[in-house]
């Protein structure tokens, strides 16, 4: 199975929007972050903001690559989110390098950071598989719960 990032459509989002997990994932279901759904809503068609497609163009997953900090050190960082039935059955590698390989073809880049809840002890093993290192971490509070997320970089 190999997956491909294509522009995201108003379709798109609105199937990402009724994607729910289980137990502690859950903290990423997308329909009780509103300002998740104003983002996706906003992203449609835009550069940078991609849906992941299988090679049926089943819709998969999303991904968006940003800029966090201020310059001189702005950062380009790549946020990710797969289908939830598609979570947890080792697909996750071939998932995150498709993102980080066409993602670079498209943008270029020579660095490139994420953000994991320290909690999703998955994604993180999945994301070191793919080259990522552990680069520190932050806290935020999300719907009035405090987190704590590991930062992860890789170079190229």
């Amino acid at each position: 199975m190999s997956y491909t990032i294509r522009k995201r459509t108003k379709e798109d989002v609105y199937e990402f929007t009724t994607w729910t997990y289980d137990g502690v994932y859950s903290f990423y279901d997308n329909h009780i972050q509103e300002e998740k759904i104003n983002g996706f809503l906003q992203s449609v068609d835009k550069d940078h903001f991609y849906s992941v497609v299988d090679d049926q163009g089943g819709l998969v997953g999303n991904c968006e690559f940003f800029h966090v900090g201020e310059a001189p050190e702005k950062i380009l960082a790549v946020g990710v989110q797969m289908r939830p039935s598609l979570t947890g059955n080792g697909k996750g590698l071939r998932f995150i390098q498709a993102i980080i390989e066409q993602g670079r073809a498209l943008i270029g880049y020579d660095h490139l950071e994420l953000a994991v809840a320290d909690f999703n002890k998955r994604a993180m093993k999945v994301y070191e598989q793919a080259g990522f290192k552990r680069k520190g971490g932050f806290q935020n509070t999300i719907r009035g719960q405090e987190y704590h997320f590991i930062i992860m970089e890789k170079d190229w």
